[in-house]
């Protein structure tokens, strides 16, 4: 694999600084059509894993409302009909969807065969991520709120577990995952050589064929 003379590690980088305000602007344009997806497939997860707390899950704008099936009256919680009212418990979806033009700035500077193919493949990766993204704020949410009516139930996991996984999810996944992505896309063409020569550098006395 030889190094792609058109390819160095300026121009790459100087390429994303420049592509980086484009993709932001569009992802911010988009506004809730990179999330739906993410959002909808999370709705069908979360009622039926909770159905005893969650009545429904909507997109507003970018904020995924979760509805809860309790309402709060004198620091009571009490079933909905009751209450006369539901919980709603908001998600900020771009909290989390910034990974996606995080990545097309990555992918988009770097000339590689297959691009489009590449990059929805890479696409639905981070729509998986952000759906896991969304699912533990959620229950990170729900136990804030509900506590112990939510952690009693036989299908939540433990408060430490929610806590954990809520915290990678949010804090590490979104910047790291694009990143990530990218080098698997690119491990095998010559941008990698170019970019990174003294990583890939060959053993000494091996020759070039």
């Amino acid at each position: 694999m030889r190094p792609d003379p058109a390819t160095t590690p300026a121009r790459f980088f100087g390429l994303v600084l420049l592509l980086m305000p484009v993709t932001f602007v569009a992802w911010y344009a988009l506004g809730s059509l990179l999330a739906a997806p993410a959002v909808w497939l999370s709705s069908i997860v979360l009622g039926n894993w909770f159905p005893e707390l969650i009545a429904s899950v909507t997109l507003q704008d970018t904020q995924m409302m979760v509805m809860a099936t309790l309402g709060e009256v004198d620091g009571r919680f009490l079933p909905a009909d009751e209450a006369g009212y539901q919980l709603g418990l908001p998600v900020d979806t771009r909290v989390l969807t910034y990974s996606i033009p995080f990545y097309a700035a990555l992918h988009f500077a770097t000339p590689m065969p297959g691009s489009w193919e590449r990059f929805a493949r890479a696409l639905l990766v981070l729509w998986l991520l952000v759906i896991f993204g969304l699912i533990s704020t959620t229950l990170k949410n729900f136990m804030l709120t509900f506590g112990e009516r939510l952690l009693a139930l036989p299908q939540a996991p433990p408060a430490d577990m929610i806590a954990l996984v809520y915290q990678f999810n949010t804090l590490i996944v979104p910047p790291l995952a694009p990143i990530m992505l990218w080098g698997l896309a690119v491990r095998k063409t010559p941008v990698m050589r170019s970019l990174f020569p003294a990583v890939l550098a060959r053993p000494s006395g091996e020759g070039e064929h």
